[in-house]
């Protein structure tokens, strides 16, 4: 028995020895003639690998689907101080996606030359599979169909620093989400990336965040030569807005950006588009509403603006933005209700209220230069002050705080000179210099109920200082927390951080406030409160902001909201209650119906006259119940008999 028991522990030990062993994470250098596809399928968490200049070119289907933890991120970057690898396919292989991210999590793609085959098939990236906590920066991806292309639920992607180019087939610089909501993108970043030449597309969209994507930032982007909208965003189905800020476009197709609902657009520059400059119009189901367009420049379009079903829609507000369109081209609809202030046009919409705007003169006049695509004020420009105060908008288009009176349009006056960015074909802010700031600002709860209070927590990398604004205001520490207060009404919380060059990047977090819900109210009464001796009385009641009500006491079961109800005979004083409940609560009311007595006939004396005596004869007794018994009989007859 002994020695079975030690073969058994042989065959044991031989079996893991034969057993692969898992890959150790670490560094991997790849080289040419090294596979790209099997490499990084391959790939453990925690691994770096490491793709040395020259091309790559897999015939098959490349899919990665590491997950890396935030622990063991994984990263494929190109090597420091060379050349970008090129990562492809065959000439003659079907055209297909270059890169797969099917799944991942924790995975930052960087440094690489990313490029198609040929036809209308194939995505430079595309991330399917609910990938998480993705990271896609520093690439060069071209002559494909989509660039980056988001297809499938997911969150915590950022698209950085990206040069997308020669689109084909759809050709969508980035993609972001799904038709009908079918998958929605959140929580995402998608900043500083160039995109330019999309014409040989069908569509060929800059950005589009599709409908139901939500909580996405989309900033410090330059978009040119597109075959439709630079930007594109659609609604976010009752989830938090998308942010539009500081972005540049020009000879963008359809429109510079086109937005239907549930964004902040601000700080944004649209320039030389041969069509809509700002295009907000109803859009594959979604209609405006829930939308701030906030310090912007437009110089042209045709329209410059086209505004359609603005009329009445909640949450629209049109403020401190710079419109030159000297053909006095608009589509503007009826706007009654919208909140329009602080703005400036050299040519103002003729159904614009006078209120809302004031006169410019021409953009050669306000701009220092809008044909070579400087549209930083001049000295003597009416946008200088003439922004409504209120308006939470931190930093301008170069990350300069705003201070003191608003200047109007995407740029805050500091000098006569720009300081920040001269626009341009590249990447925006490309001029060496200190790092940007990064900034982090969360709130605990990001819904209360009224005049409750949620911690709100920052921390800021690669900055000076810190100021605060919307819904709090003042210096802060580059790290912190602090509470809100009590808040009764929904509030934006800013945090502009500057950086050794003076630079600000800002960052904001809306919390809503829920309202409480009005407690039901109740009215009960009786009609008559007093009935006769076996009478009847008519109830009537009525509930507002109630679901359901119950009786008790003199009448019981379920009762509609609203309603009559006749009760009786009634021979007692009678307690009616009746409670009501709602989303706000519950009300209940008591009422009391009285009953008269009866009227009393006393009998005749009929004792003789020495009844004193304390006797009484039988007929005496006898002709007492006659005279009690006949008035009766006698009620009794009057009564109608019924057939």
């Amino acid at each position: 028995m002994r020695g079975l028991k030690l073969d058994l522990i042989c065959v044991s030990l031989m079996f893991l020895c034969l057993l692969p062993s898992a890959a150790s994470a670490g560094i991997i250098d790849l080289f040419p003639g090294d596979s790209f596809e099997a490499a990084v399928e391959g790939l453990q968490p925690g691994d770096i690998l490491v793709v040395h200049a020259g091309t790559y070119e897999d015939s098959g289907r490349i899919s990665i689907g590491v997950k890396g933890t935030v622990s063991q991120p994984v990263l494929i970057e190109g090597a420091a101080g060379e050349a970008r690898p090129l990562i492809s396919r065959p000439s003659g292989a079907a055209a297909q996606n270059v890169i797969n991210i099917e799944g991942a999590t924790y995975l930052t793609i960087r440094g690489l030359e990313i490029v198609g085959n040929g036809g209308d098939g194939g995505d430079g990236i595309n991330l399917s599979g609910n990938p998480a906590y993705i990271t896609i920066e520093d690439n060069d991806i071209h002559d494909i169909d989509v660039g980056i292309n988001f297809r499938s639920d997911m969150h915590h992607i950022v698209a950085r620093d990206n040069h997308i180019h020669r689109t084909n087939g759809t050709g969508e610089g980035m993609y972001v989400g799904c038709n009908e909501a079918a998958c929605v993108v959140s929580d995402s970043l998608i900043e500083g990336n160039w995109i330019h030449d999309t014409l040989a597309a069908s569509q060929g969209d800059g950005i589009e965040i599709k409908r139901g994507s939500h909580s996405n930032i989309i900033r410090d982007n330059v978009i040119y030569d597109t075959n439709y909208p630079c930007i594109l965003l659609y609604g976010t189905e009752g989830n938090p807005r998308n942010l539009v800020e500081g972005n540049v476009m020009w000879n963008c197709g359809d429109s510079g950006i086109q937005v239907a609902a549930d964004a902040i657009v601000r700080n944004n520059i649209i320039l030389e588009s041969p069509n809509n400059g700002l295009n907000s119009q109803p859009h594959q189901g979604v209609s405006p509403g829930n939308l701030d367009f906030v310090h912007n420049t437009i110089v042209g379009g045709s329209p410059c603006l086209r505004l359609s079903s603005w009329d009445g829609a909640p949450g629209m507000v049109f403020a401190n933005n710079a419109v030159y369109c000297p053909s006095d081209n608009y589509a503007v609809g009826s706007i009654s209700g919208v909140t329009i202030t602080g703005n400036v046009f050299d040519n103002a919409p003729s159904n614009f209220p006078g209120s809302g705007y004031s006169d410019g003169r021409s953009a050669t006049q306000d701009l220092v230069d809008p044909v070579g695509r400087n549209v930083y004020p001049t000295p003597d420009s009416p946008l200088l002050s003439a922004g409504a105060a209120g308006i939470n908008v931190p930093v301008d288009f170069n990350g300069t705080l705003r201070t003191g009176a608003p200047d109007v349009g995407a740029y805050t006056y500091t000098g006569v000179q720009n300081p920040g960015w001269p626009v341009g074909p590249g990447f925006k802010d490309a001029s060496p210099g200190a790092p940007s700031a990064n900034v982090t600002l969360d709130a605990a709860d990001d819904e209360v109920a009224h005049q409750d209070a949620t911690e709100l927590t920052w921390s800021a990398s690669n900055a000076v200082s810190c100021l605060a604004s919307g819904g709090w205001s003042g210096s802060r520490p580059l790290s912190g927390s602090e509470s809100t207060g009590s808040l009764s009404e929904t509030s934006s919380f800013s945090l502009a951080c500057q950086n050794a060059d003076g630079i600000a990047t800002a960052a904001t977090v809306t919390v809503a406030v829920v309202l409480p819900l009005p407690g039901p109210t109740l009215s009960f009464s009786s009609d008559p409160a007093t009935v006769d001796f076996e009478g009847f009385a008519n109830l009537d009641w009525q509930a507002v902001d109630a679901d359901t009500c119950l009786a008790n006491g003199g009448w019981t079961g379920s009762k509609a909201t609203t309603g009559q109800q006749l009760v009786g005979p009634l021979v007692v004083d009678t307690s009616f209650s009746l409670g009501c409940s709602g989303p706000g609560g519950q009300v209940n009311r008591t009422l009391m119906v009285r009953v008269r007595d009866p009227v009393a006939q006393p009998p005749p004396d009929i004792l003789p006259a020495d009844s004193s005596s304390g006797g009484g004869s039988a007929l005496g007794y006898i002709g007492l119940l006659l005279l009690v018994l006949i008035p009766r009989r006698r009620q009794a007859r009057m009564v109608p008999i019924k057939a």
